[in-house]
């Protein structure tokens, strides 16, 4: 987790967190469109999740098939459609999209498991699915406020996800929908449990900050909730203050405990909140997420 906030700020970061803060950058894109989807609206958070990547064309206009062989379908797990009926069949489910006569947490649910039936793209189909997950949900005002962890949620129990996919794949709903109500269940609990760990950790840190009213320090505790690695460039940015002062303020909070220095001169100067990287490492990981789930 302390790689993937570093890839916020830096493209110096491992490779792997790199792809990672690219899932994040899609769920946020996701998340800042409004209004209907679109063909368009759904190659806009494809774009930016493979960012990184030379996946920029938009539909995939080859023949794409799970497992198998890179040359042949032949064994392949799955096939999906001709790339000729990708565009038909996306506006068909965008249709399904907007449809108010079905429950909205099987309607994303089914939305989803066609998404990756139809498999509109050459890479990246799961995680841009996983991402529109959260557009549907807000646009059926299912949440309007909040971002759940839906993936960890789906993702706690891959096998049973991909064999639902699967049972979808020959006509049968009742898997996928079960695993989205689930995983939207679980995703709760997660959240839950990581918003009050994080209030814990911000209410011994309000605690300990004697500063005067008014003080940039008492704004740095949810600029690093928000990114829990940061630099003096970002915080001055972020806190609009002066470079000399992001350093002072950063500076005083390592003395608190609230950052440590982190990263090598290649990287430059950037610094963790320990805190907030455990409480995410351990959420990060399904160990931690079936703890989690049972406190």
């Amino acid at each position: 987790m302390r790689n993937v906030a570093l890839a916020e700020l830096s493209d110096k970061a491992p490779t792997n967190a790199l792809l990672i803060a690219g899932n994040v950058a899609a769920m946020r894109e996701a998340l800042r469109q409004s209004g209907p989807v679109s063909i368009d609206s759904i190659c806009s958070i494809h774009d930016v999740l493979m960012a990184e990547t030379s996946e920029w064309e938009g539909l995939r206009d080859e023949q794409v098939w799970i497992g198998g062989t890179p040359y042949s379908p032949h064994g392949a797990s799955f096939v999906p459609p001709h790339a000729s009926r990708v565009p038909d069949y996306i506006n068909d489910l965008i249709e399904f999209g907007v449809r108010e006569d079905v429950p909205p947490v099987a309607k994303e649910a089914i939305f989803h498991a066609q998404f990756e039936t139809i498999h509109p793209f050459t890479d990246g189909n799961g995680r841009t699915g996983r991402a529109l997950v959260h557009r549907m949900l807000a646009n059926d005002e299912v949440l309007m406020h909040s971002t759940l962890p839906v993936s960890a949620g789906l993702l706690h129990d891959a096998e049973r996800y991909m064999k639902a996919l699967d049972a979808y794949h020959v006509g049968k709903i009742e898997p996928i929908i079960a695993c989205f109500a689930d995983a939207l269940e679980l995703a709760v609990v997660i959240g839950l449990r990581i918003a009050d760990d994080v209030d814990d950790v911000l209410s011994a840190w309000r605690a300990s900050n004697t500063d005067r009213a008014g003080s940039a320090s008492h704004g740095l505790p949810e600029l690093l909730v928000e990114q829990p690695v940061v630099n003096a460039a970002y915080v001055a940015n972020r806190l609009a203050i002066t470079d000399r002062a992001a350093r002072t303020l950063i500076e005083t909070a390592c003395e608190r405990g609230i950052l440590s220095k982190m990263g090598n001169a290649k990287r430059g100067a950037y610094y963790q909140a320990d805190e907030l990287i455990g409480i995410l490492e351990e959420a990060s990981r399904l160990q931690g997420i079936r703890r989690i789930a049972a406190r």
